[in-house]
């Protein structure tokens, strides 16, 4: 927030209706575009309306300008609709394989400087996409982000791995028929991440209808997952509104997203080509308008293809200024683009003019004045009373005069609340929890660690998804007519087909004797069959012809004698191999935090950490096998859980070094409101714990509190807030003043001593 936005925030007069600015945004996806229509109003960022157009993935990595212009262009327009605004100032989200050594390869920036050319906008900043989902997620969570995000589209799905807010890197792969797999393949090229984070965010196209099929896959036959990951669906669009709130927290510090419902569009024809709309619009008589020629702005990360994985070892949202990546052409003009960084100081730098007294108050003063001469002129004299009871009257009304202004001078208190901004530290670093650890080592960033153990039981349920027919089988009489001049013995379970395929097997032995040469009539032999499958498919009906075993039909041949009967079948509910991996994981994800919160009650003190249990399954029972009948099944199980705890206090002290000696002057650190957050990177065998801890240090500025005092008494309490407003570092200010007095009445205490000063945050 800038100094002149903290001052006027809190005038109570003279404020001017606020305008609302409206700004566009457009998230360019492998396979996917959308654009979105955002405002920002009272420091709330409201999406208003999503668009969102789907094209081949060669649009991309073609980096066809004049396609992707005509689509931002549809989408722009989608998003704008009827309403009768025209944002002139764009913002991007672009791919991260976008970005190289810092900037934007130079075919990507080609096809942005088309973009913001052909559409006649103003850029202001771009950023990876991957880099303000990370910012949107711990901006809703509140701590830095620590787990695997999977974004999948048609054909592609891209994973991104995040520990404590740092980027490790994306990769981004073609999709198969196994999502799961395909996630694996993309984390196992993360060579240089020892655990990984044992969370996976999913988003995109069929996230949540794929959230089943992820539950039940082997995660840890592969990777290195300290245990079984949760599954998680982030919410429709987050691509988009992430690329928005990145925008906008650069526009105005502590802007706060409002979720709201919005208008969502789909764009479904193809896109025109840009010429040829630009000239359908001077055909229909519209005026093209010049032609503004900007600069783009940048973003600062790492490098990436679809080869391989890149690092990002300094992860934060930077929303770039491109203007300084184009290079000066005859058509393109230096100071087209005022980066948000550069306009946001400028009006930092504005100095607060307290304002002059109103012309009524002057008049106020003068008449003030006008009446002290007067009475200046009246004679004493002239108030001497004619009497001893007038004397006493007047006495008593003096001294009543008396003690009111007394009392107006001692017995009115006030509390005073300073609001001000402070100034956010954050450290990290590689810290040690070792359980042979006695003392703190700050230097080589090592504390004091216990082992800890405990086992936790439960039972959980769930429904049944997989399907199996269950039935009868047709049953039946056949004749079995030999055509040799030898006999034939048929055992029990040979196989009898029909022409459609239908198979058969005797129930029983058969024998059938050698037909004669000089015969007129064949031997023949009757015998029971069952179909092998169930169902109605095998009640064939009488006379059907039936090959038997491998002979053929001029040897033996079998007829049915009959309708066959008996075949039926229906689908029931049977439990699946993947319907057990997904419950049980989902039962160890409960007693994982069981465990977690059993130790820590047991520890008073101490810090254990979920991600840094490692578990045994000790006992586990399934009341139904895998392809029993069941629409619902359940599972008792018994885990053994060991960890490494720790002090936070020793944690706070390791990590509080590090910004100790950073404090600047005027300001003042404060402890109490300091955050600690660790998140594991491996337990070793020997139960040493490798985390990454992450400190946020509040810094208070210093407040000369009896200055305050003596600036502010018996001033009245709208002139107090205007003084404490014009101070550095100061938002505002909270005043009560008791007892309660009328409006023009109210001052604050004269004697400094009555005056209750509070510094804090808002």
């Amino acid at each position: 927030m800038s100094f002149l936005d903290s001052v006027t925030a809190f005038l109570p007069l003279g404020k001017k209706e606020e305008q609302i600015e409206y700004f566009f945004a457009i998230n360019i996806g492998v396979e996917k575009a959308q654009a979105a229509l955002w405002s920002i109003q009272d420091r709330q960022l409201k999406i208003l309306e999503i668009a969102s157009e789907q094209y081949p993935s060669s649009v991309i990595a073609q980096g066809s300008h004049q396609e992707i212009v005509a689509i931002c262009d549809k989408l722009l327009d989608a998003v704008v609709g009827l309403k009768e605004i025209e944002p002139q100032k764009i913002l991007f989200g672009v791919p991260y394989s976008w970005i190289l050594d810092d900037n934007l390869k130079d075919e990507y920036l080609k096809v942005l400087r088309s973009l913001v050319k052909e559409l006649e906008l103003t850029p202001m900043a771009y950023v990876a996409t991957s880099r303000a989902l990370t910012y949107f997620l711990e901006y809703q969570e509140g701590v830095p982000t620590t787990a695997i995000l999977v974004g999948f589209e048609k054909s592609h799905l891209s994973v991104t791995v995040v520990r404590a807010g740092k980027l490790d890197g994306v990769k981004i792969v073609e999709r198969g028929e196994n999502a799961g797999a395909d996630i694996e393949k993309a984390l196992l090229t993360f060579t240089d991440v020892e655990t990984l984070p044992s969370r996976i965010l999913i988003y995109g196209h069929e996230a949540l209808d794929l959230k089943g099929h992820l539950l039940s896959f082997s995660w840890m036959s592969k990777l290195s997952f300290l245990h079984f990951p949760k599954i998680e669906v982030l919410n429709d669009d987050v691509e988009i509104k992430s690329v928005c709130l990145a925008g906008g927290s650069e526009i105005q510090s502590g802007v706060k997203f409002v979720e709201q419902p919005i208008q969502q569009t789909k764009v479904e024809s193809k896109p025109s080509h840009p010429i040829a709309a630009h000239e359908e619009k001077e055909a229909a008589g519209e005026d093209s308008g010049s032609v503004d020629k900007t600069e783009i702005p940048a973003d600062r990360v790492g490098a990436f293809n679809e080869k391989e994985v890149v690092s990002g070892e300094d992860f934060g949202f930077m929303a770039g200024d491109v203007s300084g990546q184009i290079k000066e052409e005859d058509e393109m003009k230096e100071d087209a683009v005022i980066p948000v960084e550069e306009s946001l100081s400028e009006i930092e730098d504005f100095e607060f003019q307290p304002q002059s007294p109103a012309p009524q108050r002057h008049e106020a003063m003068n008449a003030s004045k006008e009446g002290s001469r007067i009475k200046k002129r009246i004679k004493f004299g002239s108030l001497v009373p004619k009497n001893l009871t007038a004397v006493l009257v007047l006495i008593g009304i003096i001294s009543i005069i008396a003690l009111a202004g007394g009392a107006y001078l001692i017995l009115p208190k006030a509390e005073v609340k300073v609001f001000v901004e402070p100034k956010i530290l954050e450290k990290d670093a590689t810290v040690i929890a070792d359980p042979n650890q006695k003392t703190i080592n700050e230097e080589g960033k090592i504390i004091p660690g216990q082992i800890i153990e405990t086992e936790v039981s439960g039972s959980a349920k769930d429904q049944a998804s997989g399907k199996r027919k269950v039935g009868d089988p047709a049953k039946g009489t056949v004749v079995i007519i030999n055509n040799t001049s030898g006999g034939q013995n048929f055992s029990a379970g040979t196989i009898l087909t029909s022409a459609s395929g239908i198979k058969f097997k005797l129930d029983n032995t058969a024998s059938v004797s050698a037909t004669l040469l000089d015969s007129d009539s064949k031997s023949k032999v009757t015998a029971m069959v069952t179909a092998l499958e169930i169902g109605a498919d095998g009640n064939i009906s009488s006379e059907t012809n039936l090959t038997v075993g491998n002979f053929s039909s001029s040897q033996f041949v079998a007829k049915a004698q009959g309708n066959f009967s008996g075949g039926n079948s229906k689908e029931v509910a049977v439990v699946s191999d993947g319907d057990q991996k997904r419950l049980l994981a989902s039962l160890a994800s409960d007693l994982r935090k069981q465990a977690q919160q059993k130790l820590q009650e047991k520890l008073s003190g101490q810090k254990i950490l979920e991600e840094a249990l490692s578990e045994t399954i000790v006992s586990k029972s399934y009341n139904k096998n895998i392809n029993d009948t069941a629409n619902e099944f359940s599972l008792n199980m018994k885990i053994r859980y060991k960890g490494t705890a720790f002090e936070d206090k020793d944690l706070r002290l390791i990590v509080s070094k590090l910004v100790d000696t950073q404090v600047p002057d005027g300001f003042m650190l404060d402890i109490s409101g300091t955050e600690t957050q660790a998140d594991v990177s491996k337990l070793e065998k020997d139960g040493k714990l490798v985390f990454l801890a992450k400190f946020k240090a509040k810094m208070l500025p210093s407040i000369d509190t009896e200055k305050i005092k003596n600036q502010i008494k018996f001033k009245t309490p709208q002139e107090a807030e205007n003084l404490i407003k014009g101070m550095n570092n100061v938002l505002g200010s909270e005043i009560k003043i008791t007892p309660s007095l009328p409006k023009m009445l109210e001052r604050i205490p004269y004697f400094s001593k009555n005056i209750q000063v509070e510094v804090g945050l808002k």
